[in-house]
């Protein structure tokens, strides 16, 4: 596994985590934010083109592209559970695949993959910005650090 994947399957698998468990309205102290910021600051640096700090949609969805490409290891354009489960979701996949499958045809395209994906960028988007800083994607370490230290 590169580098980049390395680093892309906690997003996407904490993604597919935050649409499949209910959100706490629980307070987060400064400590654990900060070693959720550590921990996002190369993945925002991956997607984060033109260096400004944040990940605009469009920046978010050219590197979901290339991950679905890089996931999809048959070249067929659609990802089957053996493909997904490249991502260590094993434990997600029975919930994730009928999620992101719109049509039911056991098998994710990539549009049905974008448009699970682009819900999850808008549920990061806690300040409706359209734009994801490092706070909101360090947030998804905080309430889920199991998923996150795969």
């Amino acid at each position: 596994m590169t580098s980049k994947c390395a680093l892309i399957v906690p997003v996407v698998v904490l993604m597919a985590w935050l649409f499949v468990t209910p959100k706490t309205a629980a307070a987060q102290s400064a400590a654990p934010l900060e070693k959720g910021k550590y921990n996002t600051v190369e993945l925002l640096r991956l997607m984060d083109k033109d260096r400004n700090g944040k990940v605009s949609r469009a920046e978010f969805d050219s590197f979901m592209n290339k991950e679905f490409d890089s996931l999809d290891v048959k070249r067929d354009g659609e990802l089957d559970e053996n493909e997904l489960a490249q991502l260590h979701w094993n434990y997600l996949s029975t919930q994730l695949l009928p999620l992101m499958d719109k049509d039911k045809s056991g098998k994710v395209s990539r549009s049905e993959f974008m448009s699970f994906m682009n819900q999850e960028f808008d549920r990061l988007d806690t300040n409706h910005d359209g734009l994801l800083d490092v706070d909101e994607l360090a947030e998804m370490h905080l309430k889920y650090p199991h998923v996150t230290s795969r």
